[in-house]
């Protein structure tokens, strides 16, 4: 089983957090249908700009992303697309690729989210393929929430993170931890 273990700065980020990752497992359940946006339009008083927003197929995954992404969460992320991408706004282009990474490109079954004691939590996940959409981007949606990651099992080895700036860390292996986790992962 994989997983990645973080920090836990502010509840409430925590909870808005965790209506990202069940959206994340509903999108995975098998039947799984993305709601139909239905909107009315009087295509008689409708400006352009009314019916350029009604005939934009992008708009209810937009809004969706909006939906479960406050405002905090957003301007971190317009932030590391800045950063990465030498950007200096969010813009779509860089929204629906993302979302869209979250909702199928990490192909992972994410097994179960939990709050540990001392403000820690664990998401943890398994999969079939590597290398399964990368953690990166899953990482920099823990903290746009303000989840801070400090561990993880890639499925090789454990990993401590030491973060060197908001959107970039160093993977230091933890060599012993890893072999007592594979161990431990035999057993079961």
């Amino acid at each position: 089983m994989l997983y990645i273990k973080f920090t836990i700065s502010n509840q409430e980020k925590f909870i808005a957090f965790k209506e990202v990752y069940n959206h994340m497992c509903a999108v995975r359940k098998p039947g799984y249908q993305e709601k139909e946006a239905t909107i009315d339009i009087d295509w008689e008083t409708a400006t352009d700009e009314d019916i350029d927003s009604f005939m934009d197929g992008d708009r209810p995954k937009i809004e969706l992303f909006n939906q479960l992404f406050p405002v905090y969460a957003q301007e971190f992320l317009s932030n590391y697309f800045s950063y990465d991408n030498s950007k200096s706004v969010l813009v779509r282009a860089d929204i629906l690729p993302y979302f869209n990474y979250l909702e199928y490109g990490f192909e992972v079954d994410l097994n179960v989210l939990e709050e540990l004691q001392n403000n820690e939590g664990i998401v943890k996940f398994s999969t079939d393929n590597y290398p399964y959409g990368g953690m990166e981007r899953f990482l920099m949606t823990l903290k746009a929430f303000e989840l801070n990651p400090i561990e993880c099992f890639d499925g090789f080895n454990v990993y401590q993170f030491q973060w060197t700036s908001d959107y970039e860390h160093d993977a230091i292996i933890l060599s012993e931890k890893t072999k007592e986790y594979l161990e431990f992962l035999q057993t079961k």
